[in-house]
């Protein structure tokens, strides 16, 4: 029985970040577990398997969050 406003407060407070952030940046870090680990899994079914429906989003996100593209990181790593 919260409002959406309470909890984004609460997730401010304690986590000093919005749930949105938060789950982008829950994302972002299983998608990096699955380049390096899923070395055949192409990056359109790994923005999939992450919750994004669009792979250009997120490779523009993967990109903003880390700054190299999911191809990039891959290799690097």
């Amino acid at each position: 029985y919260i409002t959406p406003q309470y909890l984004s407060r609460l997730f401010r407070r304690f986590l000093n970040c919005s749930p949105y952030e938060y789950l982008t940046s829950f994302r972002i870090s299983k998608a990096k577990e699955l380049l390096i680990m899923k070395l055949r899994l192409e990056v359109r079914e790994i923005a999939v398997r992450t919750g994004f429906s669009d792979p250009s989003h997120f490779i523009a996100v993967f990109k903003k969050h880390t700054g190299f593209t999911p191809l990039e990181f891959r290799r690097l790593n």
